[in-house]
């Protein structure tokens, strides 16, 4: 449910209305804007972004490309969130539909209910699969046999190519889940999977970044792609238009998208997606064999592993969470636990965004026609061609790209590759047909009375079209939610849909922050000199309302800098994963991933739990949420701060001015006395990562972002300072 508030914000004479909008838990300034924003908006209207289908293309997977391209830079295309929540749950249908038609007694759904022994038992059966199909390979090619993903070096890097999409985004499925806006009582769970996505990151450290990684193997084989993010990756002329591996790169990005509402789904998706695979050991094998580097598929091999890596850590995290479900919440709550977790991991092993290579490819005579009522159909139309080409030949109707016309060209029609082609594409049509219900099918209507080509099909050969199309799977949503046993209308209080009707007043975010600091922004001065030290009192317990809210949302301000992996390329991200990882109370970097070693720690300290610590050393009453604290205590600079951090490029300079200052309040609060030993330990040492990081993202701001950081910084200052000038303790 959304919430509007109208918030009048007086300076002087001056009064602007503020739309402060809440939907579940996350609540936006509805501000204005700005130009780059509005202008980038433009270019998502261009009708070369928006129809990529061309004779290469269906729309099918036109769509799905501009929806990678969209979510790559959701800042400009808040509108794409609703229909990329219904990708989400067509994916979780479709793949959940064929498991449970087609091995409802295998895999992971073999395991009606939970139990930590079983689980374990299961994992261990699928490692040792993988390792002796691995086994089995290397013995066949000890024997003579051939390289098994390509033939020759050309054909791997046409292979690389093709798989980019999915590389690019390595760690997407994760990108979200370090949200602010997660109930606190899911934060173990929470640090444990991110650990995951720091490491897929590099864990700051750029050369480690599996997505530049894929990039630098992409550039020494001679492939230069197009960055990850630009409407040139996406394009037809690249070359790139494998479906499997767009549909796999898509739902990466779509499972992390809606953490709060889909969380167990993301843990079961990672616990599979972490898993070594097969392919994954041939890659590390014949690519050397070519005489291309390996090192990014041997990397995934190693830090993978089921006893330290990123298999381990997955399956910990969702044991632990389901353990945790069942203490606080009883065995219903961790039974539908369980089969949400099965959801996302059955999406993941659908998902798998495998290619295959021309040269390894079946001759289309040996798998088509699949079964014997498309051996009828085909049989139909071709008929239908040979006498009807010239009726349809001023017809513009289009199929996937192409001419009706074209489709029916009896000589091209002859060819199974073309017939599997067109039954496909036309089977994929929307416009003429409603996969599963051939009663509301287009074309069926138009073989019938007053349609246009009634007559033009026997009675015999229209049964047919219609068992066709009735035999086609066309899942549903609810699918998904009688499976784990929710109702799409019900959503519990711990989850929540993001904003998606964003309406922006006259108020941009500069005016609010002036208005909220009673004070011109363009008097700002420039920003001190690192560490950025505060020059005030910090030694009583400060005024509750203005300091617990601003506690509590301040890590919101660098968070989204890293949510896609493409984003985070640069050493400005970089320096921003490692900011994140010391503010979450992970270990100091050390040149090696930490793994399995992190996720043990139990005494770790991230700015939540020092948050909560306080709350509880200072008498203050507990919240379990970022939504209780705005409950309690209203907060315009805290909604401020949050609007800002939901378009963290179009505020770069903002945000990171506003981090130097939490950065060197926190190290401030550290050394006073309000803090007991461990939380003054954790936040001192927190503080001196923050600073060094942040020291190095100023260094990388152009001149107008540095003057929008001073401003950022004061803004953050002023706040931090009213919290003390009068106490209510």
């Amino acid at each position: 449910m959304t919430t509007l508030v109208i918030l009048q914000l007086t300076k002087g004479k001056q009064s602007l209305p503020v739309r402060l909008l809440s939907y579940g838990q996350r609540w936006i300034i509805a501000g204005q804007q700005s130009k780059s924003v509005s202008q980038e908006n433009s270019i998502l209207k261009n009708n070369e972004l928006l129809q990529l289908d061309d004779e290469r293309h269906s729309p099918e997977l036109s769509a799905r490309k501009t929806m990678y391209y969209k979510l790559h830079n959701l800042e400009q295309s808040p509108e794409i969130l609703p229909a990329a929540r219904n990708e989400l749950l067509a994916f979780f249908a479709t793949t959940l539909d064929t498991a449970l038609k087609e091995r409802p007694t295998e895999g992971i759904l073999k395991l009606d209910t939970y139990s930590q022994e079983g689980l374990t038992n299961f994992l261990r059966e699928q490692d040792e699969k993988v390792n002796q199909q691995w086994e089995d390979c290397v013995a066949q090619r000890r024997q003579g046999a051939p390289m098994e993903l390509f033939k020759d070096r050309d054909e791997a890097k046409w292979w690389l190519k093709q798989i980019a999409p999915v590389k690019f985004v390595d760690g997407a499925w994760l990108g979200y889940i370090n949200r602010i806006t997660l109930p606190f009582e899911l934060r173990p769970f929470v640090k444990n999977s991110w650990q995951v996505l720091s490491e897929e990151l590099g864990d700051g450290d750029l050369a480690k970044n599996h997505a530049h990684v894929y990039r630098e193997l992409l550039s020494k084989s001679g492939l230069e792609l197009p960055a990850g993010d630009t409407t040139e990756f996406i394009h037809p002329r690249l070359g790139i238009n494998e479906p499997t591996v767009w549909e796999s790169a898509l739902a990466q990005l779509l499972i992390s998208l809606l953490p709060h509402e889909f969380f167990p789904e993301i843990l079961g998706f990672n616990m599979h997606f972490e898993a070594v695979t097969l392919e994954t050991l041939k890659a590390s094998r014949e690519l050397k064999e070519v005489g291309l580097d390996p090192y990014y598929f041997q990397l995934h091999v190693s830090i993978d592993n089921a006893d330290s890596g990123h298999t381990a850590i997955a399956q910990q995290a969702v044991c632990a969470y389901l353990e945790h479900t069942h203490q606080k919440k009883g065995p219903a709550a961790a039974q539908q636990a369980w089969r949400r977790v099965q959801a996302g991991y059955i999406l993941s092993s659908s998902l798998s965004g495998k290619v295959t290579c021309p040269s390894k490819r079946k001759p289309v005579e040996d798998t088509f026609p699949r079964n014997d009522l498309e051996e009828e159909v085909i049989k139909i139309f071709k008929a239908k061609a040979l006498v009807g080409q010239k009726i349809h030949s001023h017809s513009e109707i289009k199929i996937a790209g192409l001419r009706l016309v074209d489709w029916l060209n009896p000589s091209r029609l002859e060819s199974k590759k073309w017939q599997m082609d067109f039954l496909d594409s036309f089977g994929r049509s929307k416009a003429w047909i409603h996969r599963g219900d051939s009663g509301k099918s287009r074309f069926v209507s138009e073989l019938s009375w007053g349609g246009r080509m009634f007559g033009a099909f026997t009675q015999t050969e229209t049964e047919t079209v219609k068992k066709w199309i009735d035999g086609m799977p066309n899942p549903d949503s609810q699918i998904y939610f009688k499976f784990v046993g929710r109702t799409e209308d019900l959503i519990s209080p711990t989850e929540s849909r993001p904003n998606i009707n964003l309406k922006r007043s006259n108020t941009n975010s500069l005016e609010v922050l002036e208005l909220l600091s009673n004070r011109p922004i363009s008097t700002y001065p420039k920003l001190p000199a690192a560490p950025y030290g505060l020059d005030f009192a910090a030694h009583t317990i400060p005024h509750a309302a203005k300091f617990v809210p601003l506690w509590f949302v301040h890590p919101c301000l660098l968070e989204t800098f890293v949510s896609v992996p493409w984003k985070t390329t640069s050493h400005f991200a970089c320096s921003i994963v490692k900011i994140l990882r010391a503010q979450a109370g992970f270990d100091i970097e050390l040149g090696v991933v930490a793994g399995m070693d992190e996720a043990n720690r139990t005494n770790s300290l991230g700015l939540v739990e020092i948050g909560l610590n306080m709350l509880r050393d200072w008498g203050l009453p507990e919240v379990g949420s970022l939504k209780e604290v705005l409950d309690r205590w209203e907060s315009q600079p805290a909604a401020a701060i949050i609007d800002l951090a939901m378009r963290p490029f179009a505020h770069k300079g903002l945000l990171v001015g506003m981090a130097m200052a939490f950065a060197s309040f926190h190290g401030l609060l550290a050394k006073s006395n309000l803090l007991y030993q461990p939380s003054r330990e954790a936040l001192s040492k927190i503080s001196q990562r923050e600073v060094e990081n942040l020291k190095d993202c100023l260094g990388m701001l152009g001149e107008s972002e540095q003057n929008a950081c001073a401003k950022g910084y004061w803004f953050a200052v002023t706040q931090l300072k009213s919290c003390f000038e009068e106490s209510d303790q």
